[in-house]
């Protein structure tokens, strides 16, 4: 009765009474069916992201943009069933596109007519982690600049998948619409205000003619014709001086021309362009340290760490530096701390993995893919992480109870098969390895070349070096840039008996990469196959001298000095084997050396 008195009285005094705050669970219950599951699909309408959308007006929606681009086509999933989409604006700068989806019955939610102050009670809705629609709650904590306008901070608890969802009032009402794109590498979490949602189509129109050379180069792209893309990117940068995105294309296609002048030029103008974003200058600093500029690339990534604190991308960037420098336990630090200050960043595990491989620490690689295969749920390529963690490990056996969880949707997928065949393969399982190979290529493994060398490698280990030597060359033809493919032919074209076709590949291999120590070894044990110790014998020295530490070459090489009649050559050769592999030894003296011994005079 005191609440209805007091109600009465703010009533007589013209004071409107404030509207009591509803509990996440009833926010969910009135605004949830307001926010939807957002599918991308490739043109064989497969599933290949997922994020969310959010609806604004009937049979309308709107979402990220930055996740669509590249889209063969768009559904949503909700309480309705599933609907497909298309989009009708697309407001770049501000990362914001309209949808229509024929058929949506969900109703719009309705937006919040004022800005919240700092401080103020806000709950997130979205698909994150494309787990499916959930809340989460926080509060605005500020208002942040940029050049496309000011995006709200808030601490509501998103991840990827979020992008596209709803950041509501505690009423209910739509205040902005998530972007879990992170602006200039800053790690906290942004939405764009409601307010933009009615300027889409505005935004759009004023940049149609910069939409359609976007969409040109999309689909150059797409269709890997990066000539004309490196052309229409100049030409472009010419009309709009001051836009990025003619620079982006350039240097995509000057990175698939293995232009590396194009591509230093492409982010030095990017730069120009957009002089305080850390996203250009990781990307600078990567083109630095891969034309060896190591200290440079350093010193820009600390640079980049003192003057931002909270920036995950820099200290990503700064711990691949020190990674490429030997500062592995620096790098290892800097790793962490990019993961401290966001989890979903894949890179940074990746970086722990790749430290703890190099160091053989296979305990840390597996314990990290087990986290990452936690964090993303049911993710195939988490999962697959995992299974290459545990081959390292040599622990063939749970490597395939980590197989068997892949999801459902992606278990009779041409890589699941093709990763099938290696497990089995390292299992012993022979004849089901082969068959796994063979199934991922009948499903049409977009890389077949690693299938038919799976089939290979197998088949040389049973000794079926002629069935091999077929597999290998099927491997070449399928990747005839690849030279491991080549390498492994000649080996099983030796080991079959036709050193004459072994040895044409094996001359080309060495006079192409003359520093690959493995390839001199194969050259010169063709050589000795084919009767010409003489000529055999350089190439196993070159080998040696790139690879001194070779047990089985010095004993092959001990064997074809004798059979050069080179026997002071042998016994040298012999004693340096007996530093390197004891055992060796003692077989090469027994075999190769004794028996000359024996018949001196």
């Amino acid at each position: 009765m005191r609440a209805l008195h007091i109600l009465a009285l703010l009533g007589s005094l013209g004071v409107a009474p404030r509207a009591v705050a509803l509990i996440p669970s009833e926010v969910f219950a009135k605004a949830g069916a307001g926010v939807v599951v957002l599918e991308v699909l490739n043109e064989h309408g497969q599933l290949v992201a997922a994020q969310s959308a959010t609806v604004v007006g009937p049979e309308q929606l709107v979402t990220a943009c930055n996740g669509l681009e590249g889209a063969a086509g768009l559904q949503i999933t909700a309480h309705s069933g599933s609907v497909p989409v298309v989009v009708t604006a697309r407001d770049r700068e501000r990362n914001l596109c309209l949808l229509a989806a024929r058929g949506l019955k969900a109703g719009p939610l309705p937006f919040a007519t004022s800005d919240l102050p700092t401080g103020t009670r806000v709950l997130a809705i979205s698909n994150a982690l494309t787990l499916g629609v959930g809340i989460s709650e926080g509060m605005i904590s500020g208002r942040r600049a940029f050049p496309v306008g000011s995006l709200i901070q808030f601490t509501a608890p998103i991840s990827p998948g979020s992008e596209g969802g709803a950041l509501l009032d505690e009423e209910g009402r739509l205040v902005a619409i998530l972007d879990y794109h992170r602006r200039d590498g800053q790690n906290v979490n942004f939405a764009s205000p409601v307010a933009w949602v009615m300027e889409v189509k505005a935004r759009a129109h004023a940049a149609e003619s910069h939409l359609k050379l976007f969409d040109r180069a999309m689909l150059l792209a797409k269709e890997q014709k990066w000539t004309d893309l490196q052309a229409l990117a100049e030409d472009w940068s010419k009309m709009e001086a001051d836009s990025a995105d003619p620079w982006r294309f350039a240097i995509t296609a000057a990175k698939a021309l293995g232009d590396q002048d194009g591509e230093w030029r492409g982010w030095q103008e990017w730069r120009r362009i957009e002089p305080g974003s850390s996203e250009v200058a990781v990307g600078f600093g990567r083109v630095l340290l891969g034309r060896g500029l190591k200290q440079e690339a350093l010193d820009l990534a600390r640079q980049l760490t003192t003057g931002r604190a909270v920036d995950a991308a820099s200290w990503l960037f700064l711990g691949q530096v020190q990674q490429a420098m030997g500062q592995f336990a620096e790098a290892d630090q800097s790793y962490r701390r990019a993961l401290d200050m966001d989890p979903w960043l894949i890179a940074g595990y990746q970086g722990l993995t790749g430290l703890a491989q190099a160091r053989g620490d296979s305990k840390t690689a597996i314990a990290v893919w087990r986290r990452l295969s936690g964090l993303f749920g049911e993710a195939t390529w988490a999962r697959l992480g995992l299974v290459q963690a545990y081959l390292a490990a040599g622990d063939s056996r749970r490597a395939w109870s980590a197989l068997t969880q892949v999801a459902m949707d992606d278990a009779d997928a041409p890589l699941l098969w093709y990763w099938k065949g290696v497990v089995l393969a390292r299992l012993g399982c022979s004849e089901q390895a082969i068959s796994a190979y063979r199934t991922s290529l009948e499903k049409k493994f977009e890389h077949p070349d690693w299938a038919w060398g799976g089939i290979g490698h197998v088949q040389a280990e049973q000794r079926a070096y002629r069935e091999a030597a077929e597999a290998f060359r099927f491997a070449v033809e399928a990747n005839p840039d690849y030279d491991e493919w080549r390498y492994q032919l000649a080996v099983n074209l030796k080991d079959s008996a036709f050193g004459a076709d072994a040895f044409a590949i094996t001359t080309d291999l060495v006079t192409k990469h003359p520093e690959m120590a493995k390839y001199w070894r194969q050259h010169g044990f063709t050589l000795a196959t084919l009767g010409r110790a003489m000529e055999a014998i350089p190439a196993m020295e070159r080998s040696l001298q790139l690879e001194p530490k070779q047990g089985k070459l010095w004993a092959a090489l001990v064997e074809t000095y004798q059979q050069a009649g080179r026997r002071e050559d042998a016994r040298r050769a012999y004693e340096t084997l007996r530093g390197i592999d004891a055992e060796l030894a003692r077989i090469a003296y027994r075999n190769v050396i004794l028996p000359y011994d024996e018949v001196l005079p």
